[in-house]
């Protein structure tokens, strides 16, 4: 089979399946770990992550234990991943003002308002 006859080469069967096979763990870990470099973009120090779970396995003592580490570790403005999702963690209580009150408007990665409304009704009429 000529598949890649402008090059000269012949590919079977088994050569074309390793060579997607290759491609495809290639592709896995590029995107197991590709959103892992922002934290370090950022200048937030962090736990090194593993692939796809990201800093879960940090975490096995406990949440809040590892919030107390995490503070210790790497200072009071530090960060982790969940899977591919990042987590900034603030423990200074004038960066805590300066982000929740002085400089709001600047995180926009928060949710809206009517969703935050929407969510604390539904949570109060399902106590009832």
């Amino acid at each position: 089979m000529e598949v890649l006859g402008f090059l000269g080469l012949e590919a079977s069967g088994p050569m074309v399946m390793v060579a997607l096979s290759v491609v495809l763990l290639v592709l896995l870990k590029w995107y197991s770990t590709s959103a892992f470099s922002r934290l370090e973009k950022l200048g937030i120090r962090h736990p090194k992550p593993s692939p796809f779970i990201g800093n879960l396995t940090f975490f096995r003592q406990g949440f809040w234990e590892s919030q107390m580490e995490l503070r210790k570790q790497y200072g009071p403005l530090s960060g982790y991943y969940l899977g591919r999702r990042m987590f900034i963690v603030i423990s200074d209580p004038d960066m805590i003002k300066q982000v929740l009150v002085e400089k709001f408007s600047n995180f926009t990665n928060r949710m809206p308002q009517s969703t935050m409304h929407t969510s604390r009704h539904h949570m109060a009429t399902r106590r009832r």
